[in-house]
């Protein structure tokens, strides 16, 4: 079994207790079907992600999260979701289910801007923590195959996030959507 690991570039994350976190977003990658590999986030300034941004994908934008996918094959060849409406139904069938007897096993490295986080987090009036839960979420969504470049995808991505928090991490049942 891989790891998940917590690192900082030029700043100081100071609000979020590592160990709970990497616990919830094992239970994430449990719920996903997907095992964990090497999975590093790399917490930083927007300077330096914009830095990143700009050499690597030729983007002249600020951003949240960068991620870098050393992962093999396609989500969607190896897993066998039952789609309701256009979204997969990851409670109660993903989540303490084996989906599959192959499992797909990420890795990669996801970069997430404190700066971005934080001017979220008050722009959508929620906590910090809650912010950049959403925020690591999001990056191992990235990981497991998810897009979020069409509105559809967007949409779907949303929609996962929330169902990821409220099953995998304490306080976000709130979140569950009922299909």
């Amino acid at each position: 079994m891989g790891k998940i690991a917590f690192y900082e570039e030029d700043v100081r994350l100071r609000y979020m207790k590592r160990i709970p976190a990497r616990s919830s977003l094992m239970r994430v990658l449990d719920c996903l079907g997907c095992l964990c590999g090497e999975i590093n986030y790399i917490f930083c300034s927007d300077g330096y992600l914009y830095q990143m941004n700009r050499e690597y994908l030729n983007h002249d934008t600020l951003t949240d999260i960068i991620t870098f996918d050393y992962t093999s094959e396609n989500f969607e060849n190896q897993i066998g979701f039952e789609f309701v409406q256009g979204f997969p139904n990851p409670l109660p069938n993903m989540c303490g289910e084996k989906l599959s007897s192959k499992r797909k096993t990420i890795s990669g490295d996801i970069y997430i801007s404190l700066d971005r986080v934080r001017e979220n987090a008050e722009k959508f009036h929620v906590e910090q923590i809650d912010e950049l839960n959403r925020v690591m979420v999001h990056g191992i969504l990235h990981l497991a195959g998810y897009k979020d470049k069409e509105p559809a995808e967007e949409k779907r991505m949303h929609y996962m996030e929330d169902q990821m928090l409220a099953a995998c991490f304490s306080g976000y049942e709130h979140l569950r959507h009922d299909d």
